[in-house]
């Protein structure tokens, strides 16, 4: 099978619908964060700059929405 063909039967999927939030077990959070800044170290590490700074923001979102009121 092409790889092209198989990007182009994806674009006829119906769209996912999301919710306003999401829930996540405390474990789940903290793996999410933790799988976040090994990337980012990784990245780094690669002279990736630009996207371990993405990554960098991302974590910093979560840890500031898990942590507030």
């Amino acid at each position: 099978m092409n790889p092209m063909d198989a990007r182009d039967e994806s674009r006829c999927a119906d769209p996912v619908q999301f919710g306003s939030s999401i829930r996540l077990t405390k474990r789940e959070a903290f793996e999410a964060c933790q799988v976040l800044a090994d990337a980012d170290r990784f990245l780094l590490r690669a002279g990736r700059i630009a996207e371990a700074s993405a990554l960098g923001d991302l974590f910093e979102l979560f840890e500031e929405r898990l942590t507030s009121g």
